[in-house]
């Protein structure tokens, strides 16, 4: 019979495997102010870097949110609502991927977690015609600045 106490911890296997472009992985971003208790969302990986002396790994995203703001929103950040296409992607709810605040993050247990139930922190990847989505989104932002 084996008790939680007679349970270790399994090393992270996930690191060894980080996302790639357009994946969908849950992750510690933003931080609140004033700093609250960390919380995994979704968030947009729109790119994966290498160091180059290190080799170490940090992922470009942009923070998922549930708050849609679609009027406003619509043609420049990404927003997946349709029921279907939440299911084919991975995410549990309508989401907003906001792309004014990109940040690059380590590719560490610090910044990504598992939410409970998974066993990595990919949990799902864009489709062809969302990986469009966003390269509009990307381009009208070049054309306004």
């Amino acid at each position: 019979m084996s008790t939680d106490s007679d349970q270790t911890t399994p090393p992270l296997k996930w690191i060894e495997q980080p996302p790639t472009a357009f994946d969908i992985v849950t992750g510690y971003y933003p931080e609140s102010k004033p700093k609250a208790e960390l919380r995994l969302r979704p968030c947009l990986v729109v790119g994966v870097l290498k160091g180059q002396t290190t080799g170490n790994l940090a992922i470009r995203i942009a923070y998922g949110t549930k708050n849609l703001k679609f009027v406003q929103r619509k043609d420049i950040d990404l927003i997946i609502q349709n029921h279907s296409d939440l299911k084919a992607i991975g995410l549990p709810m309508a989401t907003r991927f906001n792309l004014d605040e990109l940040i690059v993050l380590p590719w560490n247990q610090e910044n990504f977690g598992c939410w409970r139930g998974y066993r990595h922190p990919v949990i799902g990847r864009l489709t062809q015609d969302y990986i469009k989505d966003f390269a509009y989104s990307m381009m009208i932002r070049q054309s306004n600045s």
